[in-house]
């Protein structure tokens, strides 16, 4: 084709038809110009079409992160509910007098979560590869309120638990460490606590006894206020996950 082309142009050129040379000059670089934008063009869509398969993946891969984390949410729910109603009781029993028939198993007063850490550096990396603003401003206010959760529960709510509470309640001896002993699998895993059922490894009567005393009961006060400010950030976490799953499942639909 190169060829062809060289070949018109001599002949112009020998022949003396200058205006027509320039010309045909003209529409050469023309259809170059053409030629080039095109395969530019063809390359954008090409790349283009990669950055969305790309795009894809990455709100695929958060909506199923994001699924996981709900599953996580409902157990943290499930466990801050046991905690703060025997933390009522304690009070009811301590303060108002009460009478409680029965209270939630006594070992949740020294209860912390099996906490995972919900968002890595990957995950917000992947804040780059999405053009979608929306979504990509959720997925910030989300990342925000996971991390203001997680600070709330390891910088003050755990070592309030690990530093003040359990060495009281040690010193108080509360601990039955002969039913500890006798469990056949003395590792907590069930979130029901169907391992130490009939086996209170925290005496419940000596707990009782101790929700009469002014320290005690100013300790769970303490306790009691960082959880329910864990929990208050939780339901915000919730919402803000809820919202971005819809928004994402949205966006899907549109690959």
């Amino acid at each position: 084709m190169i060829k062809f082309f060289r070949t018109i142009r001599y002949n112009l050129m020998e022949t003396g038809k200058t205006t027509k040379y320039f010309k045909y000059a003209i529409g050469e670089i023309i259809l170059v110009v053409i030629g080039i934008l095109i395969a530019l063009g063809i390359n954008n869509w090409n790349e283009n079409r990669k950055s969305k398969l790309v795009e894809k993946d990455v709100l695929n891969n958060i909506y199923e992160n994001l699924g996981v984390d709900s599953i996580q949410f409902d157990y943290y729910k499930n466990q801050y509910k046991q905690i703060d109603k025997l933390h009522l009781d304690l009070y009811r029993y301590g303060i108002k007098n009460e009478t409680i028939d029965s209270i939630s198993e006594p070992v949740l007063i020294r209860r912390t979560l099996y906490f995972k850490q919900l968002i890595t550096s990957d995950f917000k990396e992947n804040l780059y590869t999405i053009n979608n603003q929306k979504i990509k401003k959720e997925l910030v206010s989300y990342i925000g309120s996971i991390n203001d959760m997680e600070t709330i529960y390891r910088i003050q709510l755990v070592p309030l638990i690990n530093g003040r509470l359990k060495p009281y309640l040690a010193e108080q001896e509360l601990y039955n460490a002969e039913n500890w002993f006798e469990l056949k699998k003395r590792t907590i895993q069930s979130d029901t606590f169907e391992e130490i059922t009939g086996k209170n490894i925290v005496d419940k009567d000596k707990l009782l006894a101790l929700a009469k005393t002014k320290k005690f009961q100013q300790l769970l006060f303490e306790v009691n206020a960082k959880w329910n400010e864990f929990y208050t950030r939780l339901e915000t976490v919730i919402a803000e996950n809820n919202d971005l799953r819809a928004l994402i499942e949205s966006e899907l639909k549109t690959y």
